[in-house]
Protein backbone atom coordinates (compact mmCIF):
# COMPACT_ATOMS: atom_id res chain seq x y z
CA UNK A 1 0.00 0.00 0.00
CA UNK A 2 1.04 3.74 -0.78
CA UNK A 3 0.96 6.57 1.48
CA UNK A 4 -2.36 7.42 -0.45
CA UNK A 5 -4.04 4.39 0.49
CA UNK A 6 -2.95 4.67 3.77
CA UNK A 7 -4.13 8.05 4.68
CA UNK A 8 -7.55 7.59 2.71
CA UNK A 9 -9.01 4.57 3.62
CA UNK A 10 -9.12 4.65 7.05
CA UNK A 11 -10.98 8.39 6.27
CA UNK A 12 -13.37 6.23 3.85
CA UNK A 13 -14.06 3.87 6.68
CA UNK A 14 -14.54 6.48 9.18
CA UNK A 15 -17.25 7.97 6.51
CA UNK A 16 -18.49 4.85 6.40
CA UNK A 17 -19.27 3.82 10.21
CA UNK A 18 -20.31 7.39 10.63
CA UNK A 19 -23.15 7.02 8.21
CA UNK A 20 -23.93 3.24 9.87
CA UNK A 21 -23.95 5.12 13.38
CA UNK A 22 -26.52 8.10 11.92
CA UNK A 23 -28.73 5.51 10.48
CA UNK A 24 -29.03 3.57 13.51
CA UNK A 25 -29.77 6.57 15.58
CA UNK A 26 -32.30 7.41 13.13
CA UNK A 27 -30.47 10.47 11.98
CA UNK A 28 -31.30 11.21 8.46
CA UNK A 29 -33.09 9.23 5.39
CA UNK A 30 -32.41 5.56 5.09
CA UNK A 31 -31.85 5.46 1.37
CA UNK A 32 -29.76 8.58 1.25
CA UNK A 33 -27.55 6.69 4.32
CA UNK A 34 -27.53 3.68 1.66
CA UNK A 35 -26.37 5.77 -1.21
CA UNK A 36 -23.26 6.99 0.40
CA UNK A 37 -22.18 4.04 1.77
CA UNK A 38 -22.25 2.38 -1.45
CA UNK A 39 -20.34 5.42 -2.41
CA UNK A 40 -17.75 5.37 0.11
CA UNK A 41 -17.23 1.95 -0.30
CA UNK A 42 -16.69 1.83 -4.00
CA UNK A 43 -14.41 4.48 -3.30
CA UNK A 44 -12.53 2.27 -1.03
CA UNK A 45 -12.20 -0.55 -3.30
CA UNK A 46 -11.04 1.80 -6.40
CA UNK A 47 -8.33 2.96 -3.79
CA UNK A 48 -7.39 -0.22 -2.63
CA UNK A 49 -7.56 -1.95 -5.54
CA UNK A 50 -6.56 0.65 -8.80
CA UNK A 51 -6.15 -2.31 -11.28
CA UNK A 52 -9.37 -3.24 -10.62
CA UNK A 53 -10.73 -0.26 -12.23
CA UNK A 54 -7.89 0.02 -14.83
CA UNK A 55 -9.10 -3.61 -16.08
CA UNK A 56 -13.01 -2.29 -15.81
CA UNK A 57 -11.91 0.44 -17.87
CA UNK A 58 -9.81 -1.09 -20.46
CA UNK A 59 -13.37 -2.81 -21.00
CA UNK A 60 -15.07 -0.07 -21.89
CA UNK A 61 -12.24 0.93 -24.36
CA UNK A 62 -10.43 3.77 -22.27
CA UNK A 63 -7.00 3.32 -21.52
CA UNK A 64 -7.12 4.31 -17.72
CA UNK A 65 -8.91 3.33 -14.43
CA UNK A 66 -8.42 7.37 -13.40
CA UNK A 67 -10.31 8.27 -16.47
CA UNK A 68 -12.86 6.14 -15.62
CA UNK A 69 -12.96 7.32 -12.25
CA UNK A 70 -13.23 10.93 -13.46
CA UNK A 71 -16.41 10.53 -16.12
CA UNK A 72 -18.49 8.43 -13.57
CA UNK A 73 -17.84 11.62 -11.08
CA UNK A 74 -18.36 14.04 -13.72
CA UNK A 75 -21.66 11.93 -14.65
CA UNK A 76 -22.82 11.39 -11.08
CA UNK A 77 -21.90 15.36 -10.55
CA UNK A 78 -24.59 16.15 -13.06
CA UNK A 79 -27.35 13.91 -12.62
CA UNK A 80 -27.09 15.36 -8.62
CA UNK A 81 -27.14 19.00 -10.18
CA UNK A 82 -30.34 18.03 -12.17
CA UNK A 83 -31.83 16.14 -9.62
CA UNK A 84 -31.53 19.87 -7.29
CA UNK A 85 -32.59 21.95 -10.35
CA UNK A 86 -35.29 19.99 -10.19
CA UNK A 87 -36.61 19.84 -6.56
CA UNK A 88 -35.67 23.68 -6.85
CA UNK A 89 -38.37 24.41 -9.18
CA UNK A 90 -40.82 21.89 -7.33
CA UNK A 91 -40.14 23.84 -4.07
CA UNK A 92 -40.39 27.24 -5.81
CA UNK A 93 -44.02 26.25 -7.60
CA UNK A 94 -45.76 24.67 -4.26
CA UNK A 95 -43.88 28.59 -2.86
CA UNK A 96 -46.04 29.98 -5.59
CA UNK A 97 -49.17 27.75 -4.54
CA UNK A 98 -48.97 28.47 -1.29
CA UNK A 99 -48.54 32.49 -1.31
CA UNK A 100 -51.15 32.70 -3.70
CA UNK A 101 -53.28 30.87 -0.98
CA UNK A 102 -52.43 32.90 1.74
CA UNK A 103 -53.63 36.19 -0.36
CA UNK A 104 -56.69 34.75 -1.40
CA UNK A 105 -57.45 33.59 2.22
CA UNK A 106 -56.43 36.85 3.71
CA UNK A 107 -57.17 39.92 1.16
CA UNK A 108 -55.79 43.24 2.86
CA UNK A 109 -56.26 46.13 1.34
CA UNK A 110 -53.85 49.18 0.96
CA UNK A 111 -56.29 51.09 4.14
CA UNK A 112 -55.28 47.61 6.02
CA UNK A 113 -51.53 48.20 6.52
CA UNK A 114 -49.83 48.74 9.44
CA UNK A 115 -50.11 52.76 9.98
CA UNK A 116 -47.29 52.68 12.75
CA UNK A 117 -44.84 54.76 10.96
CA UNK A 118 -47.51 57.90 10.45
CA UNK A 119 -47.46 58.99 13.67
CA UNK A 120 -48.02 62.80 12.70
Amino acid sequence: MNAFQWIVLPILGLLIVERFVALLRGSGQRRVALFWVAVWIGAAVAIAWPELTTSIAEQLGLRRGADLVMYFAILFSFVGFYMIYVRMRRLDANLTLLVRKLAIENPLSMGDQDTSDKSS
